[in-house]
């Protein structure tokens, strides 16, 4: 399983794969749970990068 910890680990890894976001949009996504993560504490997420691909794929599609 690939993860990375930090929004900004996240926006770069979204710029890589030719998705980029900026830091307001996934601060949105964030609060509306529409993107995948999982909370360790209030101020500690982690992002599954296979999550992160799945969801994308099933964005682009609709």
């Amino acid at each position: 399983m690939r993860r990375i910890r930090t929004v900004g680990d996240l926006l770069e890894y979204l710029q890589s794969i030719n998705c980029p976001m900026s830091r307001s949009t996934v601060d949105k996504l964030l609060r509306t749970n529409e993107i995948p993560f999982i909370r360790i504490s209030s101020r500690v997420l982690i992002f599954d990068l296979d999550a992160i691909d799945k969801w994308l794929s099933v964005d682009s599609e609709i």
